[in-house]
């Protein structure tokens, strides 16, 4: 289960912050279920802005209206992706035809966490990714380059199936989701060194060593948006 969770949400130099996040939990027959999703805007700073936060919203509206009529009949990796799907398939037409309509590219990448008791789902699209911090650290997810200038999206281009990888749950471990603005000018060593679970046993101290990952990547240069959810589990 999750222990406690921080949250960065670091502006780049644009007027408006073009990522967004959900955090959600409830209790259901399958056992404690957790939601994190990290989205990262596409398509100018209004454009961008709109459509992470729309995905955000609907993947809100999914996780308490939808996601618990999939997990009736016990955990199915199977029923929840074909469920998650069909939402961001819906989500991808309704931007898209809000872009095509306005002669505006209206996209946003997704990372999102899900854990059922001691089992998590990852699904991903966009260079958006999630990290293992247990021992050592690890990317569980493929992130998606440019594809001729474009990044594969939700709502721009046509749809695809979001990645999908799966696993338990240990004691002690935690999960870093990261858009690519804390990504681009910091190592893997650099998370690891400041996020590992062994150091973090309150949701201060994660919120500390969020902000000052945040801190040395715009010391290094980054301009662009910074948004990350730390889940410390046991």
């Amino acid at each position: 289960m999750v222990l406690f969770y921080a949250a960065l949400h670091d502006r780049g130099p644009g007027e408006k912050n073009q990522d967004s996040m959900a955090l959600h939990r409830m209790e259901t027959r399958a056992g404690e279920v957790t939601m994190a999703a990290v989205c990262d805007g596409l398509g100018g700073e209004q454009c961008g802005e709109l459509a992470s936060g729309y995905l955000v919203e609907r993947l809100s509206i999914w996780f308490y209206d939808e996601l618990p009529e999939s997990l009736k009949g016990g955990f199915s990796k199977s029923r929840i992706r074909r469920s998650l799907q069909r939402e961001l398939f819906r989500t991808h037409g309704q931007l898209r035809e809000y872009g095509l309509d306005r002669m505006l590219r209206c996209g946003t990448t997704m990372t999102l966490f899900l854990s059922v008791g001691n089992r998590y789902l990852l699904f991903s699209c966009g260079d958006s990714t999630v990290f293992s911090l247990r021992r050592g650290i690890k990317e569980l997810i493929l992130r998606d380059g440019d594809e001729r200038g474009v990044k594969r999206c939700i709502g721009i281009g046509s749809f695809f199936p979001p990645h999908m990888s799966s696993g338990r749950i240990h004691g002690d471990s935690a999960f870093l989701l990261s858009s690519d603005g804390l990504l681009k000018k910091l190592k893997e060593g650099d998370i690891q060194r400041a996020m590992s679970p062994g150091l973090i046993k309150r949701r201060e101290e994660a919120q500390r060593a969020l902000s000052g990952l945040a801190r040395a990547a715009r010391s290094r240069g980054e301009k662009d948006d910074i948004s990350a959810l730390y889940l410390k589990c046991c």
